[in-house]
């Protein structure tokens, strides 16, 4: 076998990882629409979406371990696992409204901690391409402006009639979906410039996993706006399944270099 062949062969997408993704995936929807979980009762549904991010948070936290003193990784994938503790850290307060104070937990001060990871992820992904790509040029400028506005206006459109009524918690969720849109867009800028690289693949199931979290919190704020969201909509599946895609990603970054 070539050293091209093998180069490939390490860094395909493994068979096993992806049954046990979809595994996961499909037995927790399974579970959360079962009668074992209701919104009056606390659940491992409850839990789920901040005990999946701690998981991305610790692999993160392990490749920053592995890449210690490097000029790039280092640093950016302490960010990255720094920003999925945080929440963990937000769930664990936002369950604690919930369920101890017996108050509504958005907006609460758990939400300092869920905006904080938008800025940590933004760092690492940005780090990421100004390091490997010098000038990324004004049509990849644009276009992630584009991509974003196209996100942020479309939420604007389908919410605004909730502004008058709760303009607080309209501002907060504009809030997370403005974030939400801008990563989203960063992600498929790192995307393009490592696409075709020995981190092709790492990455690509990264900006995956990426895109559908950024999904799911529009998905997600949607519902919140409406008043239409329960512990059984698919939606923390979604959360579910982002996270352990990045999970795996980030599993293939440390394993291709």
């Amino acid at each position: 076998m070539s050293q091209t062949t093998k180069g490939f062969a390490s860094g395909a997408v493994g068979i096993k990882a992806l049954v046990i993704i979809v595994a996961i995936t499909v037995g927790y929807q399974l579970y959360a629409s079962s009668d074992y979980v209701t919104d009056d009762e606390m659940s491992f549904a409850d839990w789920s979406y901040g005990i999946s991010s701690l998981a991305v948070g610790i692999t993160s936290l392990v490749v920053a371990r592995r890449y210690k003193g490097s000029p790039v990784f280092g640093k950016t994938y302490l960010a990255l696992g720094i920003g999925f503790v945080t929440l963990f850290v937000g769930d664990i307060i936002y369950n604690y409204y919930l369920v101890v104070l017996n108050e509504d937990p958005y907006p609460s001060i758990a939400d300092a901690f869920f905006i904080a990871f938008y800025a940590f992820a933004g760092y690492h992904i940005v780090k990421n391409i100004t390091y490997f790509k010098k000038d990324l040029g004004w049509n990849v400028k644009g276009g992630v402006a584009v991509i974003a506005a196209i996100m942020i206006v479309a939420f604007a459109m389908f919410t605004i009639e909730t502004l008058e009524s709760d303009p607080t918690v309209y501002y907060m969720s504009m809030s997370y979906v403005v974030s939400s849109a801008i990563l989203l867009a960063l992600a498929l800028v790192a995307f393009a410039v490592f696409r075709h690289s020995v981190l092709g693949v790492a990455w690509t199931m990264l900006v995956i996993g990426i895109f559908m979290y950024s999904v799911a919190d529009v998905w997600y704020y949607y519902l919140e706006e409406i008043g239409a969201f329960s512990i059984k909509d698919p939606v923390n599946t979604l959360w579910v399944l982002s996270n352990s895609i990045m999970v795996y990603a980030l599993y293939k970054h440390k394993k291709t270099i």
